[in-house]
């Protein structure tokens, strides 16, 4: 594994039901993947320098974002980094606790001074939407010698990073299930492609079942 362009090698692990939602209709948390998939996952995790979400992923299901020992013996705690245009991550959130080092991706100008020693604000410029630029947010993690980065998302996220063609492995975890709902999160969250050029190929690398799931392992097509 090495980092590509000078930014860090990135991989997308996401969870879906068998409709593409990631989450309950009210926008909250559900378990998807099984137990075999959740170790995989906190694996994954312990073997990657950070492991990056978006403010509304935060909001909506304070996550930790930690290794737990349960699944990983003495675990390598990754950097936590949340995107974050605003900086409105609440201070009592799960995520700025003490378990590991946490960086706040902000808006220029937007920065605030860190609560916590193991905080860090950094201010990065931002795309025509106000979000975080993602290629200047890598160049930052890699001057930081952060040199793989997990992406768990939510979905407006995980489509930044295929949009900017910024992926170097994609794991999508399908739950034997339906959640249904139109306006249900789902692994991407945008509009619409307008045109058959504008399709995003992917190669299929691997699938494995996985409890009552299927894992499937894809790498995005230059």
């Amino acid at each position: 594994m090495n980092s590509t362009k000078n930014r860090p090698y990135v991989i997308i692990n996401c969870a879906m039901s068998l409709d593409g939602k990631i989450a309950s209709p009210s926008g909250k948390q559900i378990k998807i993947s099984s137990d075999e998939d959740i170790k995989r996952m906190y694996q994954l995790r312990n073997e990657c320098d950070a492991v990056l979400v978006g403010i509304n992923t935060v909001l909506s299901d304070d996550p930790k974002l930690t290794v737990k020992e349960k699944y990983v013996p003495n675990p390598q705690q990754p950097i936590r980094v949340i995107l974050d245009s605003t900086c409105k991550t609440p201070k009592q959130a799960l995520i700025l606790n003490n378990k590991a080092q946490t960086i706040i991706i902000t808006a220029k100008g937007n920065e605030q001074p860190p609560i916590e020693n193991h905080i860090e604000i950094i201010g990065c410029k931002t795309d025509n939407d106000g979000h975080i630029n993602i290629e200047a947010m890598l160049q930052i993690l890699a001057e930081k010698n952060i040199k793989k980065v997990l992406v768990e998302g939510g979905g407006t996220v995980i489509w930044s990073f295929i949009q900017h063609k910024c992926v170097d492995d994609m794991f999508v975890y399908i739950g034997s299930m339906i959640i249904g709902g139109k306006n249900t999160p789902k692994i991407i969250m945008d509009n619409a492609i307008d045109n058959k050029h504008e399709v995003i190929p992917l190669n299929l690398i691997k699938t494995k079942k996985m409890g009552e799931g299927i894992l499937l392992h894809y790498r995005l097509i230059p």
